[in-house]
């Protein structure tokens, strides 16, 4: 990853266009089963297909990937003398990584056969409309042309660019730089071959830590927040890549465009963290002249094919793709983890990348352009968004300076008022606001006891016409109080309430059902993946009782009880007493630890405090009377 050879900075041999180069001659061709390209993983890795994709107790996987055991137990009915019969669960694994290729060419599979109904307006409304499409999973070429599109949008805003519409954007940054910074961890730390998912979550969960750092270094270097974006991506190690022990495992870039110079170096303390927090990662791997790589954007031929060249995005059908992709795909699946995430600002740019190219396009019916109407935001960070798409990028967050823009007065956002710079509430946004779920509603005047301030507040303003809003307050307690600001303004102004204040809303378009095979499957409420933890009892035991404090500096005799309290066994190994203690049927940390005691191993060393009580006590209904 040399910031010296040039074919990295182009996109001659990762482009994302359509119909063209090596991708198109490949798509005429057959594609595999989903059986064909497992058994193909299973043939070229066999070392790693039959690895579970997780051995961590308490580890979320997709629950079809995922095996269970359960034993009969009678459990006594309070109060009675009868008994009834349950299924426990014992343990419950994780199921071969092999197999999550398997179900996830499956899965996508049975999307493409799949049309989504689409539908404006409930069953007998006179404007129903309904509308059929093809239903889109992630891994689809359509959804891969999306993500470059966005990325586009992004770069272009950042660094400038013309767009496919036909319009020009200078850029945000006067001298950006593209900065790529890769974070990775061994598959195999002590020689001994971590499962996909297990090496992919320590991974996962050091970004928080680098980003702080991130964040401060580049604080350090003199850049606000402004300055610079970020875009994420996870991606596979590939052998091509020379990927060695991690091929098939994952990785993460980090792209940045900074507004202004910075070297390689700078980030040394960032990688460093990385390796801190995730602990399967070597300082060797993260060197800055190995994991870092920074080049003037003048100097990239095309900044958005740079960064899809290293993050994996092409418009290639999942079942195309190389067998290592497929097989970093089905972990990311199997965990159900999201393989993307961006600065706000980079969302914000892409988006309003978009609403420029609508406004400028003849096949939209947008004829407003960004920022041209502005609403008031809710977005965290920002004050004030485009009507037309909800992105702050690029519009003066400044109040002072919005008070004199014509902000939209249409009912969808907040007019200006004139009186002295007050801003009026939207009374019609208020009562939406209040009836979300109302097709549309209207009210007439106001409640008496707001009328009866009106009248007070109206009262004090003929004797004092120049008042200002506080001295109104003032003036007028109890009866008005600092929280009727608003109202204040409002006659002040001379806003005539007597008009009715009304509200309707547009019916939006709802998923009504699922269509395969010419049969509608109509859509529940209840969505997202179904997932189940991983549960190990021998490593829950070693984990939740007081055996997690035998080693080296405590070293004490274990004593095992059995079920009849008189019998015991010695011991010295914490995971054999660990053993033991499951195969007696004890899983629950609490039930071991009654059958549990520790002695001290040599008369002239105390027993260390942390054997005397248990880790774990029976539930209430259990313990102790």
């Amino acid at each position: 990853m040399s910031a010296e050879d040039p074919s990295r900075h182009t996109n001659q041999t990762n482009s994302v266009t359509a119909g063209t180069g090596p991708d198109a001659a490949e798509s005429e061709s057959p594609r595999p089963t989903p059986e064909e390209r497992a058994e193909e993983f299973r043939e070229e890795f066999e070392h790693l297909a039959h690895l579970p994709l997780t051995e961590q107790p308490g580890q979320s996987v997709r629950a079809s990937l995922t095996e269970e055991i359960r034993r009969e137990v009678t459990v006594p009915l309070p109060a009675e003398e009868s008994s009834t019969t349950v299924h426990e669960l014992q343990r419950r694994d994780s199921l071969m990584w092999v197999e999550s290729v398997l179900q996830l060419l499956e899965n996508h599979e049975e999307v493409k056969d799949m049309t989504l109904k689409l539908a404006k307006g409930h069953e007998g409304h006179p404007e129903r409309e309904v509308y059929y499409k093809p239903a889109v999973d992630s891994w689809m070429t359509e959804y891969q042309k999306r993500y470059f599109a966005e990325l586009k949008g992004w770069v272009r805003e950042a660094i400038g660019g013309e767009r496919p519409s036909g319009g020009s954007t200078e850029g945000e940054f006067d001298d950006p730089y593209v900065v790529l910074l890769t974070r990775t961890a061994s598959a195999a730390p002590d020689g001994e071959r971590l499962p996909p998912i297990d090496h992919a979550a320590p991974i996962s969960g050091s970004w928080e830590p680098f980003y702080q750092t991130l964040r401060n270094r580049l604080r350090a270097l003199g850049f606000s927040s402004d300055e610079w974006d970020y875009y994420r991506k996870e991606e596979p190690h590939k052998s091509e890549r020379g990927g060695g022990v991690n091929t098939c495992y994952t990785h993460e870039h980090t792209f940045l465009i900074v507004d202004g110079e910075v070297s390689p170096e700078d980030f040394q303390p960032v990688l460093d963290k990385h390796v801190e927090a995730c602990d399967p990662a070597g300082p060797e791997a993260h060197r800055a002249e190995k994991a870092a790589e920074v080049t003037p954007a003048d100097e990239v031929d095309d900044v958005a094919a740079y960064v899809a060249s290293y993050t994996g995005i092409q418009p290639r059908d999942l079942s195309e793709r190389s067998i290592e992709y497929i097989a970093w795909a089905a972990t990311q699946w199997a965990a159900n983890q999201k393989r993307r995430t961006r600065s706000n600002a980079a969302g914000w740019a892409a988006t309003a990348d978009a609403c420029k190219q609508r406004c400028e396009s003849d096949k939209s019916e947008q004829d407003v352009e960004h920022g041209e109407c502005i609403v008031r935001s809710d977005r965290r960070g920002a004050a004030f968004e485009c009507r037309e798409c909800g992105s702050p990028w690029g519009i003066d967050q400044d109040h002072d300076t919005l008070t004199s823009a014509r902000l939209s007065a249409d009912g969808d956002g907040t007019a200006v008022a004139t009186d002295g710079g007050h801003d009026l509430p939207d009374k019609e946004a208020e009562f939406e606001e209040r009836w979300p779920s109302a097709t549309a509603g209207v009210k007439y005047g106001r409640p008496p006891d707001e009328q009866k301030k009106v009248n007070l507040i109206e009262r004090y303003l003929e004797q004092n016409p120049e008042a200002s809003v506080s001295a109104v307050l003032g003036a007028t307690m109890p009866v008005v109080t600092p929280e009727d600001d608003d109202l204040v303004c409002e006659v002040m102004a001379g806003v005539d309430r007597s008009d009715p204040v009304s509200f309707e809303h547009e019916p939006e378009w709802d998923l009504e059902a699922i269509v395969v095979d010419e049969e509608e499957h109509k859509v529940s409420s209840r969505g997202g993946v179904e997932m189940a933890e991983v549960v190990l009892p021998t490593r829950r035991l070693l984990e939740e009782t007081r055996l997690k404090h035998v080693g080296e500096e405590q070293n004490p005799t274990i004593l095992v009880h059995g079920l009849d309290a008189k019998e015991y066994v010695a011991l010295h190994n914490a995971e054999t007493a660990a053993r033991r203690l499951v195969e007696m049927g004890l899983v629950e940390p609490w039930a071991a630890e009654l059958h549990l005691e520790f002695e001290r191993r040599h008369h002239h060393r105390e027993l260390a405090a942390c054997f005397e009580e248990p880790e774990r006590e029976p539930p209430g209904e259990l313990g102790p009377k």
